[in-house]
């Protein structure tokens, strides 16, 4: 039985990269990329497939990923893999650097107020075409190196591993691997959860991550100045990023949908923004399973794949999820906001299930290798969110495992 050097699980956007990675500069390295969606050109699911959710989502990548992925990986490391992926991006276009605004001074000064701390946005606009074309380019340049084979449409039911060779089992097949790199991103993160605890390596699971996202008319929120900030108060609560003139549209999970936001073709534009709010939740040892719960319960409450309802509804607590005592926290924060968005409570709705569906934390190694000797984890696998960072971590790990 064939042993592969190095085996991928999840061909998103960290696991493309990596691919790539493995292709144009390892090509004595014989690797196997599986993935539960379609391969590259073919009709696909929302999020499952080759690239993962960058075909279908808004397709900005924020450069303040970077600091993210700098706090595991290291300055040096982190700014080399971007500069290799922003080359790669430029044989399919210019992308500029879109420089973010701030908001006006007074709103500036609320927010100062408030105790949040305010974060630009600066980014990379990438449009349907441009995605088209990458996936086109990275797929054949991968396929004509003949050292990553591609295994798609495959559900992966188990990873063990069986004294120095990762035993990756799918049906009746089973695939050897001396190494392999988790990145099944947000498709995958109930199942590589169950992984985690298999193998015994789970650090912390205590906090469920889960709010609403807000849409308004961008007409109510002039002060913003068509921003795309972010605001952090603490580690407990995320809001943001402002997004603009777009729409909010269900992103379909196996049992569940969240919400998501596009803006990126002419069918999904609007006067609106949209923001998400999310709390970070102390449920000691159970912060995974209630982030899934929140999930699964707000649909099944709501009798629909999202809900959408009038931001007042939460104050007068006659929303339907005010019957969840795990949103009580929103009422506080939302009359919080309006000191800074006036309109808020009177003028905007919300839409849930909105949730960051992200795997318990694990100890991961500067070169992104768990406790697990040889298993390397990318992206929002390893707790880091984002399209650029999992592109940057992907691109990373491409040379950190082959050493």
């Amino acid at each position: 039985m064939m042993i592969y050097d190095i085996g991928i699980i999840g061909a998103g956007v960290a696991g493309s990269f990596a691919s790539l990675k493995l292709a144009k500069e390892h090509k004595n390295v014989k690797a196997i990329l599986f993935d539960l969606g379609r391969p590259p050109m073919k009709r696909r699911r929302q999020l499952e497939g080759w690239l993962g959710c960058l075909p279908n989502s808004d397709g900005k990548l924020y450069l303040s990923d970077l600091p993210k992925v700098s706090d595991l990986l290291g300055t040096r490391k982190t700014n080399a893999s971007f500069k290799w992926i922003s080359n790669y991006l430029s044989n399919i276009n210019t992308f500029k650097v879109i420089k973010d605004k701030s908001p006006s001074v007074s709103t500036e000064k609320k927010i100062k107020k408030l105790g949040y701390d305010m974060i630009l946005n600066d980014h990379m606009q990438m449009y349907p075409k441009d995605i088209h074309l990458l996936s086109k380019i990275m797929s054949e340049e991968i396929e004509k190196a003949k050292n990553v084979t591609f295994c798609f449409d495959t559900e992966i039911t188990e990873v063990c591993k069986e004294k120095n060779i990762f035993v990756v089992k799918a049906g009746n097949e089973e695939y050897r691997c001396k190494k392999i790199i988790l990145s099944v991103g947000r498709s995958g993160w109930c199942w590589v959860s169950n992984v985690f605890g298999k193998f015994g390596i789970i650090e912390n699971n205590d906090f469920a991550k889960f709010g609403i996202k807000v849409e308004m008319n961008s007409g109510n929120m002039k002060e913003f100045n068509k921003s795309s900030c972010s605001l952090y108060k603490k580690s407990d609560l995320e809001i943001g990023p402002l997004s603009w003139n777009g729409t909010i549209i269900p992103e379909d999970h196996v049992e569940s949908a969240i919400t998501t936001f596009r803006s990126n073709e002419n069918r999904w534009k609007s006067d609106k923004v949209s923001f998400s709010i999310i709390g970070s939740r102390y449920y000691p040892n159970k912060g995974y399973e209630q982030t899934d719960r929140m999930g699964k319960l707000t649909y099944v409450l709501t009798n629909d794949r999202i809900l959408k309802e009038r931001v007042s509804t939460i104050i007068s607590k006659k929303s339907l999820i005010s019957k969840l005592k795990e949103y009580d926290w929103l009422v506080e924060t939302l009359q919080e906001m309006s000191t800074i968005i006036p309109d808020l409570i009177t003028k905007a709705y919300f839409h849930v299930p909105t949730i960051m569906p992200m795997a318990p934390k694990i100890n991961i190694g500067t070169n992104m290798e768990s406790e697990v000797p040889g298993m390397f984890v990318v992206g929002e696998t390893a707790g880091i969110n984002g399209l650029l960072a999992a592109a940057v971590m992907g691109a990373a790990v491409g040379d950190t495992v082959c050493k």
